[in-house]
């Protein structure tokens, strides 16, 4: 099943570099949770697809041309953890946004049932996600 889960969590970064954000949520579990380890006032967390639609459109309407690039994908099983890359430009300022971070996203029944964001760095995710950093 996990490479399964790799190819859904590219599929997932598809359609949120598509802005399909609808597309994006059908790979959602409705019981789904996530925290964000590097959220705009400290850690954040929640749980629904209406809070997550919430913060995608908020990331698209701050960051039009906002895009993940994802630079390697670790099968963990039933978690996959990325390394990526997010980017866009401000809507109001045009300013640059640039940030390289590493998640965890958790698959049942080739679902997203929890999405851990924000990790300074892949030693971070692997460690949080129970395997060896050092590879």
């Amino acid at each position: 099943m996990s490479e399964e889960n790799v190819e859904i969590v590219r599929r997932v970064n598809a359609a949120m570099n598509a802005h399909d954000v609808e597309g994006w949520l059908a790979y959602f579990d409705p019981a789904f949770e996530f925290v964000d380890h590097m959220g705009a006032v400290g850690e954040e967390s929640g749980s629904g697809i209406e809070n997550i639609r919430r913060q995608a459109e908020g990331w698209l309407e701050a960051f039009p041309d906002f895009r993940v690039d994802t630079e390697e994908f670790i099968d963990a099983g039933d978690r996959v953890v990325t390394v990526t890359h997010w980017h866009g430009s401000g809507a109001g300022s045009g300013l640059p946004y640039s940030q390289r971070a590493a998640e965890i996203t958790t698959l049942r029944n080739g679902k997203i049932v929890h999405l851990a964001m924000g990790f300074a760095d892949k030693a971070a995710a692997l460690e949080a996600a129970g395997l060896d950093p050092s590879g």
